[in-house]
């Protein structure tokens, strides 16, 4: 959503030099200095030619990516042009004359940037290499160096030491101490007695036989047990219990039979992958079949995870995967993010135009063919995160597949905020069709007035992000988009019960200087106002979406007053109120004042769902730590904060209220869940956000485990520890049980990833270590991964030592450490220093 902006200023020294013609051309960024004093850095840029080709001085220019504001001309060498771009995050720079670069040579760029890179993600990303006619693009390799730059040690980097300080409380702990299944049953009453694990198994799904390849691909998901389906003689057996709620099971392991009650097919699913995760790992441990009786239900009728098409793709196949992740911790509700600024990711029929350019990143003279680079999507010429799109047939399939998982599909078509890839295709589109004179067809979907001189920046920095909502053409472009998507969902199967408009940070400033506008402002006697414009283009929409059985959704946002205070804003609009909309409540960063929104909302009668940045950001990262994915701009945000969010009281989580430094006297402003709208409150959402997602493993990192433990808040009960009343009261209980949490996560489920979903990247945390009397000491995150050490300072790999328990060492050495998984997948490592 948000996003941070800092200065570059470049001040600029070439040097030419030879260097073997042996690599890919690439680009080493380099940090020598990090001067917190003066908020800016010493760097260098050291750029490869080891193409085949000759770089003319003066016919080529070098261009990439960076989260940085601008460069200082008068900084440069006169020989040396920046070029303007429509965004302060692409950078161009034309070399003159006298900077030739042969095959197999390189030049030097010393520089000081202003503003300090906090991550590597911050930082340069997707060089490219560009001509002056535009006939050559090169793509660059690019290597960030930092370690050895001076002033690291303040920036706060988290150390081995404080490593080990925050893992204090999580020790590894026996097994039989272990969670069984993951979120939490409701109620779970262990026999402590095992029976033997068969070679073979039947089930009998009754009536829910039409059912029965997709429940048994589940249920032998990774075990070595034969299952098949009978309907005699079975050791699984299937009850209807008309009782239980449409997601509710029992599930009852006996001495002879497994016995299973449901009423409805997601209960029955959910109970399958439950079963699931006892068998693989009863069977991975070897002691039977544990006997026990589970009583289940979710606490939250929304369980919901938003991917980001847009800032960076990922095709069905990484979709199907986490929909199937999701089925397996009993999240329902996929929100899928298919527009934004950066990008256009659905296919629609009768509007090429979407995908043709608006599904495309890379360099471009007039955006008549894609996008502009963004995060790094480098020249367009391969393969990168950068473009692509979703298929009308494969749409249809991943439709088809989320309803086989008990998972409804949300679509997000943002509108009329973050729509920049929807205006400049149709931007296109009607160019087109005006030179060959057909002007009615020019104008049936335009989303932008030519004239429109309205000033504004977005919050992504964007002038030219919102649809021109004064004109016919953008409600017929919206009619024609919703319908088209309605249509496939019909085809799938999969009812639309939600469409999410987005419709978050809209500018201030938008269509204030529009003639479309002014003029439409002035012939309609019910509308005085750009507020009162706004709201009635709200209130089309909606209009649209419940009379084809949805409901429209969308940020919060929507319900507020549009003012110059942009996200400050806490005033509810009250011209909205009577309308059917369900708010995603995103925007609470902690100490900003909107802590509370979501409760105000459901007390006046929106039924309305948590999504908030302080805790179910998958992307916002967890500390200071350079070598982190994600950005901090609604604070850090750990494991344990997302699993220690109580989401009807947030401020009753008293230890995260102590960290912050605040307490209950900082929100006695602030209104509570009221008792009778409890019901309002839906449930809770992730989301993931993909600026910084520029590669699976990048993606991945984000991902998982975070999706595990978002889905312990979104099912299970209501943490015992929230209580007590008193950080001191409250932190030992939840201590105790984020300890048998971490260790269910790290002794089965991340192992059971390893073996189930092998691709899957997940993040591997750096451990903490301390040195103590000659005693080397480890903890870690996730108790289970396997930790290796060294004493020579080398990095650790898979025939280093491994670590058990307090180990005694004799070494001048730092000493390294690095966790690994069950695969020999290892995470970065830390050094611990010698004092």
């Amino acid at each position: 959503m948000k996003n941070f902006v800092y200065l570059l200023i470049l001040n600029v020294l070439f040097i030419q030099c030879q260097t073997p013609h042996k690599n890919q051309s690439r680009v080493i960024f380099k940090v020598h200095k990090f001067d917190l004093d003066k908020d800016q850095m010493e760097v260098s840029f050291e750029i490869f030619n080891n193409s085949e080709n000759t770089w003319k001085g003066g016919d080529w220019s070098l261009h990439w990516n960076q989260f940085s504001g601008s460069l200082d001309q008068s900084s440069l060498p006169e020989d040396i042009k920046i070029i303007p771009t429509k965004n302060s995050q692409y950078w161009q720079i034309h070399f003159g004359s006298s900077f030739t670069v042969k095959p197999g040579e390189s030049i030097k760029l010393s520089a000081i940037q202003k503003g300090i890179m906090r991550r590597l993600v911050m930082g340069p990303v997707g060089f490219f290499v560009l001509n002056s006619n535009g006939n050559y693009l090169y793509d660059l390799e690019n290597q960030i160096d930092w370690k050895s730059a001076k002033g690291i040690d303040r920036l706060n980097i988290p150390s081995a030491e404080e490593r080990f300080n925050i893992f204090e409380g999580i020790t590894k702990l026996p097994r039989k101490n272990l969670h069984w299944v993951i979120p939490t049953p409701k109620k779970l009453i262990n026999k402590n007695s095992y029976r033997n694990f068969p070679e073979n198994l039947k089930i009998n799904f009754g009536e829910f036989s039409e059912k029965s390849e997709i429940l048994l691909n589940h249920l032998q998901k990774g075990l070595t047990t034969q299952i098949t389906k009978s309907n005699k003689n079975s050791q699984i057996n299937i009850l209807i219990n008309n009782e239980l709620g449409k997601e509710d099971y029992e599930l009852k392991i006996k001495e002879d039979n497994i016995y299973i009650n449901v009423s409805n097919y997601g209960g029955l699913f959910y109970a399958i992958v439950s079963l699931n995760q006892i068998l693989f790992n009863a069977q991975e441990e070897k002691k039977g079949i544990p006997l026990l009786e589970i009583n289940d239900s979710p606490r939250f009728v929304h369980r919901g995870f938003m991917l980001d098409l847009s800032r960076n793709f990922y095709p069905k196949e990484k979709i199907l995967q986490i929909i199937d992740l999701m089925a397996y911790y009993k999240l329902n509700v996929l929100d899928l993010r298919l527009t934004d600024d950066e990008g256009w990711r659905i296919e629609i029929p009768g509007l090429p135009e979407l995908t043709q350019v608006g599904s495309k990143r890379g360099f471009t003279r007039d955006e008549n063919d894609r996008l502009f680079p963004m995060y790094g999507s480098g020249s367009g010429k391969k393969d990168t995160h950068g473009s692509g799109f979703i298929s009308r047939k494969d749409f249809i399939e991943i439709l088809k597949v989320a309803k086989e998982r008990n998972i409804h599909v949300v679509p997000q078509i943002s509108f009329p905020s973050h729509a920049r890839s929807a205006i400049i295709p149709m931007k296109v589109r009607y160019e087109s069709f005006m030179a060959k004179g057909k002007v009615e067809a020019a104008n049936e979907f335009r989303l932008h007035d030519p004239n429109d001189k309205s000033k504004y920046t977005s919050a992504q920095l964007f002038s030219d992000n919102t649809i021109c909502i004064c004109s016919p053409s953008a409600f017929r472009f919206f009619d024609k988009v919703f319908y088209e998507i309605k249509a496939m969902y019909d085809e799938a199967n999969h009812s639309m019960e939600t469409f999410n408009i987005g419709a978050d940070e809209l500018p201030f400033g938008v269509w204030k200087k529009s003639p479309i506008c002014d003029d439409y402002i002035n012939n309609s006697s019910d509308i005085n106002s750009y507020q009162d414009l706004y709201d009635s283009s709200v209130k089309r929409i909606n209009k649209t979406i419940v009379s084809n059985g949805a409901r429209m959704a969308g940020w919060e946002d929507v319900l507020l007053i549009h003012s110059e205070k942009s996200q400050s804003e806490i005033d509810i609009n009250k011209n909205l109120l009577d309308i059917d909309f369900i708010p995603i409540v995103w925007n609470n960063t902690w100490g900003e004042g909107r802590e509370d929104m979501i409760y105000k909302l459901s007390n006046i009668g929106f039924q309305s769902i948590m999504s908030n940045s302080s805790a179910f950001y998958f992307d916002m990262t967890d500390d200071m730590d350079m070598e982190n994915p994600g950005l901090n701009w609604s604070g850090f945000v750990n494991y344990k904060d997302t699993w220690g969010t109580e989401p009807l009281n947030v401020f009753a989580n008293k230890v995260k209220l102590k960290s912050l430094k605040l307490d209950d006297n900082d929100f006695r402003n602030t209104v509570s869940l009221k008792e009778d709208a409890v019901s309002n409150f839906l449930g809770i959402q992730s989301q993931l956000w993909t600026e910084t997602a520029t590669s699976d493993y990048h993606f991945d990192r984000m991902l998982m485990p975070n999706l595990i433990i978002f889905s312990e808040r979104a099912w299970s009960s209501k943490e015992d520890w929230l209580d007590k009343k008193t950080a001191q009261e409250q932190e030992p209980l939840l201590n105790k049980s984020w300890n048998r949490f971490v260790n269910t996560v790290g002794q089965r489920h991340l192992p059971m990833i390893s073996k189930l979903y092998e691709d899957i990247l997940f993040d591997i945390p750096k451990a903490g270590g301390i040195i103590e009397n000659g005693i080397l000491k480890i903890r870690q995150q996730f108790p289970g991964l396997h930790i290796r050490y060294t004493t020579d300072g080398s990095e650790p790999d898979l025939n280093s030592s491994l670590y058990i328990s307090p180990v005694k060492i004799s070494t001048l050495s730092d000493v390294v450490i690095r966790v690994f998984d069950i695969n020999g997948r290892g995470g970065n490592s830390i050094n611990i220093k010698q004092k």
